[in-house]
């Protein structure tokens, strides 16, 4: 399984954290940034694309077969555009042929959506404000087009104007190698690194992938006289065999014709998204619906069909937010209202759907809800509430979505392939909307305990817990409470043998940590006890076959366990709780109470790992002055919190952090002793580095946790709740 981590990668300056306003669509921010704040930018989302998509670029596909797959178009599907394909001219400069030429052949197949063309516009966007060359909008040309209203982008690099003349000027060494378009040297090169051009455009499909209601983005590149057509979905991106344009005239003329005509589904906007067939543009989501169908569309957790499609209306007043990345699941929360027969299951209140492109090989983020709402319901009810009420699902795969990747014929890994799930649920807010310190601890309380009890209930890990997915409404009374979302990283408890074998590693296999230059933040002591402890053996073969491991989580929030170990553990129920403490730590180190914002935590919001990791180690290790400087700048209000339920809870976590520190002394003393031949010493090790494990693992339990923060395990309404101390196994089985 491939990783699955939520990082902080290396974005753009502006961004940071996921924008959290609650302002409509239609207000977002729309300044623009001067010449060298983006400049600054720019280079850094450069430098991003190089390492984001070095494995994942796929290259030369063939042109007319992207115009077939990507925008629907094939030529002998419309005869009566043959001839103006074949007899198309270019115009002496590439940037006055574009003006009107997609339009053109849009009008030719009575196109509905007719473009206007932008040249060097400012996308408006989340996160950044890049300025692609061209493109084209529905949008009047004195806007600035926000990036959720750009159907495709155009990057163009001219060196000086191109001649009027179609003679080329491009001497090829084998004119025979012509027919398809591509030059020889391009055939024959084998390119690996991402370069600058790429990087430049695979800029743009990430930003359009970032925002609005997509499924894949297109466009394509022109450098002097040699054009690129370029796809990008969720897996990646597909990049065409280059063409000389001028040479070639018809082939321009083929895409210009493909986009041209091309409907919103075919530049990449969800099929479930429709609009009013009377509105020609393509400009805001107002009159815009999310449509279920009957025949695929599943109401709740015992799956029901309706009897019709469930239609849900796009709440303006609410925006959309759609995560920053091309690759991944690419997240999307659309705000509804439920319309007709919606309505009438679901009522007036405030929805949310849910879009996102999983692992097709993980189990999905529905199902996992639903095991875990049935056993709750079985045997801890009231710990329902705290888990989210899905209203309803649909599940497609690649084909049935219409992906072009699906039918490109372009191999793709079992680990890399994605499926596409949007669920309804009901609308919850965000943890920084919480109105006091107590509102706070009341969420936060309410997520321990239903975490636990899904774990005792049903034996599901969340595997995710961060302040995205910690969030809570207000009941009747006005009182908050507490939610667990985005169970879409969720895993089942492994098998006891599992475990135990994962615990037998630490005899073979030590923490790897990290190579190469150690974090400037990190003092010399920090670096010499770091190689001190370092193995000379990076990888020793293991005993036992164990299932596929990978980090899963949100950055800031990952166990130092998960963090430190090159090969990651098994996820335990201790690695949860652990999240749940940086939780803790992450709102009252930076949450804002009076803007409602968490400020950066700039130790902890990093794109390497292994910086998080050597923070946290800082945290656990370094005592209490480091523990002091981590929350310097709280804000007063939760001062108080730090010493209350922080401080020992961070005493709790250092304790076990300095006891798997002795385990990997142990480990390296054992090596040792036994390249010495010191059996009988190696056996006297063997035995205290089992009972250390066994004491380690017992540190970080349920009970220990509440106990740090002076709350009973228990309370009066866990009288429907099993007992602690019924073993799991049987829990699940009854």
């Amino acid at each position: 399984m491939p990783n699955v981590m939520r990082s902080s990668p290396p974005r753009p300056s502006s961004v940071s954290n996921k924008a959290r306003s609650t302002t409509s669509s239609k207000c977002r921010s729309s300044s623009v940034v001067t010449d060298d704040e983006m400049q600054v930018k720019n280079e850094d989302a450069l430098s991003h694309m190089k390492v984001e998509f070095h494995d994942k670029i796929h290259r030369e596909y063939p042109v007319q077969e992207f115009a077939k797959h990507v925008w629907s178009f094939d030529e002998k599907d419309h005869p009566d555009l043959h001839l103006k394909i074949s007899s198309f001219s270019p115009r002496p400069a590439v940037v006055e042929m574009y003006n009107d030429a997609p339009n053109e052949m849009a009008r030719a197949v009575q196109s509905s959506i007719i473009f206007v063309q932008y040249s060097s516009a400012t996308g408006v966007g989340e996160y950044t404000s890049f300025r692609p060359d061209l493109t084209w909008s529905t949008l009047p040309k004195s806007e600035n087009p926000p990036w959720d209203w750009l159907p495709l982008f155009a990057e163009d690099i001219l060196q000086g104007n191109v001649p009027e003349s179609t003679s080329t000027s491009l001497k090829r060494k084998n004119p025979d190698s012509e027919s398809d378009g591509v030059e020889p040297s391009l055939k024959r090169r084998k390119i690996n690194a991402v370069t600058s051009h790429e990087a430049q455009t695979a800029k743009y499909l990430n930003e359009m992938l970032s925002h609005g209601i997509r499924s894949f983005a297109s466009g394509f590149f022109i450098k002097d006289r040699e054009m690129q057509l370029w796809y990008g979905d969720r897996m990646g991106l597909v990049k065409s065999c280059t063409f000389d344009w001028q040479a070639k005239p018809a082939l321009m003329a083929l895409v210009f014709a493909a986009f041209g005509t091309a409907n919103l589904a075919r530049l990449g906007i969800s099929p479930f998204l429709e609009f009013s067939p009377t509105s020609p543009k393509f400009d805001s989501y107002e009159g815009g619906h999310i449509v279920l169908p009957v025949n695929e569309v599943m109401i709740g957790d015992n799956q029901e069909r309706p009897s019709e499609d469930m239609v849900f209306k796009i709440d303006t007043t609410r925006r959309v937010w759609t995560e920053w990345g091309a690759v991944g699941r690419g997240t999307t929360i659309v705000p509804l209202k439920a319309i007709g027969a919606a309505a009438g299951r679901f009522g007036t209140e405030e929805l949310v759907a849910k879009m996102a492109w999983s692992h097709a090989s993980r189990t999905s983020e529905e199902k996992f809800i639903r095991i875990v709402r049935s056993k709750l319901q079985q045997k801890a009810s009231s710990y329902l509430r705290h888990i989210v009420d899905l209203k309803c699902f649909v599940t497609r795969n690649m084909a049935e979505m219409g992906l072009p990747r699906a039918f490109m014929n372009i191999e793709l890994a079992e680990d890399d392939k994605r499926a596409f799930q949007v669920m309804v649920m009901r609308k919850y807010e965000q943890l920084e909307s919480v109105e006091s310190v107590d509102e706070f601890k009341t969420v936060f309380e309410h997520v321990v305990r239903a975490h636990h009890w899904v774990w005792m209930t049903s034996g599901v890990l969340h595997h995710d817990i961060s302040t995205g997915n910690v969030m809570f409404y207000r009941g009747a009374d006005g009182h908050v409470v507490g939610m667990l979302c985005d169970w879409d990283l969720a895993e089942e408890k492994p098998s006891d043998a599992e475990y135990q074998a994962d615990d037998d590693r630490i005899f073979d296999v030590r923490p790897v940590w990290p190579e190469g230059p150690i974090a400037a933040t990190n003092t010399q002591e920090q670096h010499d006890m770091l190689q001190s402890i370092k193995g000379e053996d990076n990888a020793v073969p293991q005993k036992h076959p164990l299932r596929p491991r990978y980090r899963a989580g949100t950055g800031p929030f990952i166990a130092l366990e998960i963090l430190k170990t090159k090969d990651a553990p098994l996820h335990r129920y201790g690695h949860d709780l652990e999240s749940l403490f940086y939780l803790l730590a992450y709102v009252c180190a930076v949450f804002d109470p009076t803007r409602h914002r968490f400020r950066r935590f700039d130790a902890w919001e990093q794109g390497d790992l292994d910086c998080i990791a050597l923070s946290k180690t800082s945290l656990f290790l370094d005592g209490e002055p480091f523990f002091m400087s981590t929350f310097s700048s709280s804000h007063k209000d939760y001062r108080p919190l730090v010493e209350e339920w922080v401080r020992p809870l961070w005493t709790l976590f250092s304790r076990a952090a300095m006891k798997r520190l002795t385990i990997i002394c142990l480990v390296d003393t054992r090596r040792d002793e036994a390249r010495m031949g010191r059996e009988h010493v190696v056996a006297e090790l063997d035995a205290e580095i089992a009972s250390s494990i066994t004491a380690w693992r017992k540190m970080i339990t349920y009970d220990a946790f509440m106990a740090r923060l002076g709350l009973p395990c228990h309370l009066p309404t866990d009288s429907d709740c099993p007992s602690c101390d019924v073993p799991i196994s049987r829990l699940r089985q009854s």
